[in-house]
């Protein structure tokens, strides 16, 4: 016969064994999954010489295209090379990119995480292709969740899913660019020479003797002294890490500016400045005096020539300043001032009481000596 203990010992020995059971079950499945299984896309790190092209795009239209043409990756709305090191580290994310946990798959939450499909301006989802030589992978890529993760979505999958590590990836061509544009130092200018149309030409000239950072300014305006010394050397690094914003094909606008740069070592870069509505611009131009600056005038034509290059406003107006930023601005011209009339005065009858005004000081501006 069965005592009452003995069954509630039964009863939770069968719990902690059903328990065991379902831990052990688990416990299998996850350890029978390879890893694979846990990425999002079926790309591995191996994988990635592999891929040819990855396309971003919006609901709003907006979109930008990555291909690699065999030595490097180009943006192709540009036909200019892209920042290898942005794309690298894209394509890395997207292989290591892995499940978090299981989100919505009603269509009707999508918008909430922001992986609803990328069509329609209202669409806040961002596209993302992945073609490698064989077959095109596509991501839904929604809001981001705190610092590390993302709500995503595999195109054609109803599971929405939370994942790591953060993809941020932008649509516009611009960001894709290899920013890099010219970085001069100041200590390898030996010369300058500026036209701003409209006012006068000048130059700036290492001088002869001092330190590395004095430089002569010519010419001067007669009775006019520069308002800051050390503006001239300031001038002289306007190429220094000088990035661009963005590029368009060279095409037939007047330059309103021109500067030229002379390098220690015998580089010469003709700077030409070209205003386009609120938009700024630069074409650059590399030759060489000296057989030491032959080859790096050769590699700089081979990438910046045939295009232009808008800059941030604030770098082409450091290019491309009249000479009158430099100098100590004039006084206003002095004007003679005509003496006042004298004011009328009413007659006064020989009757009159005299006024009770109080008496001032007594006024000697007509007296005669």
């Amino acid at each position: 016969m069965i005592r009452p203990g003995q069954v509630v010992a039964l009863i939770v020995a069968g719990v902690a064994l059903a328990g065991a059971g379902v831990w052990l079950v688990s416990r299998h499945d996850t350890q029978g999954q390879p890893q694979v299984q846990s990425q999002v896309l079926q790309l591995t790190p191996e994988q990635l010489n592999s891929v040819t092209r990855v396309r971003i795009f919006k609901g709003d239209g907006s979109h930008v295209t990555l291909k690699h043409d065999g030595t490097r990756w180009m943006v192709t709305e540009r036909d200019y090379p892209a920042d290898t090191g942005l794309v690298r580290k894209l394509l890395l994310n997207l292989a290591s990119l892995k499940r978090e946990e299981e989100k919505t798959a009603d269509p009707a939450l999508y918008i909430k995480l922001g992986v609803e499909d990328p069509v329609g301006a209202q669409a806040t989802s961002t596209g993302l292709d992945v073609d490698l030589s064989t077959k095109t992978q596509r991501l839904i890529v929604g809001k981001t969740s705190g610092t590390e993760s993302v709500y995503l979505r595999v195109a054609g999958e109803a599971q929405s899913l939370l994942a790591s590590p953060q993809l941020t990836p932008d649509a516009d061509p611009r960001h894709w660019l290899d920013h890099s544009l010219l970085d001069i130092s100041p200590d390898q200018v030996s010369a300058i020479e500026i036209k701003v149309q409209g006012t006068p030409d000048y130059s700036i000239k290492r001088a002869a003797t001092g330190g590395a950072a004095d430089f002569v300014v010519a010419p001067i305006p007669k009775g006019r002294t520069l308002a800051d010394p050390s503006a001239p050397a300031a001038q002289a690094g306007a190429l220094a890490a000088l990035q661009l914003d963005d590029v368009r094909k060279a095409g037939t606008a007047t330059a309103a500016a021109q500067a030229v740069f002379q390098t220690r070592d015998g580089l010469t870069l003709t700077i030409a400045g070209i205003k386009d509505g609120e938009l700024r611009y630069i074409t650059v131009a590399a030759s060489a005096t000296a057989p030491a600056a032959q080859a790096q005038a050769r590699d700089l034509n081979a990438r910046l020539a045939g295009w232009q290059f808008e800059l941030p406003g604030y770098r082409y107006d450091g290019l491309f300043k009249p000479i009158e930023q430099l100098l100590v601005p004039k006084k206003p011209a002095s004007s003679r001032s005509s003496p006042l009339p004298a004011p009328k005065q009413s007659p006064v009858a020989p009757s009159a009481a005299p006024s009770a005004l109080p008496i001032g000081p007594p006024n000697h501006a007509g007296d005669s000596h």
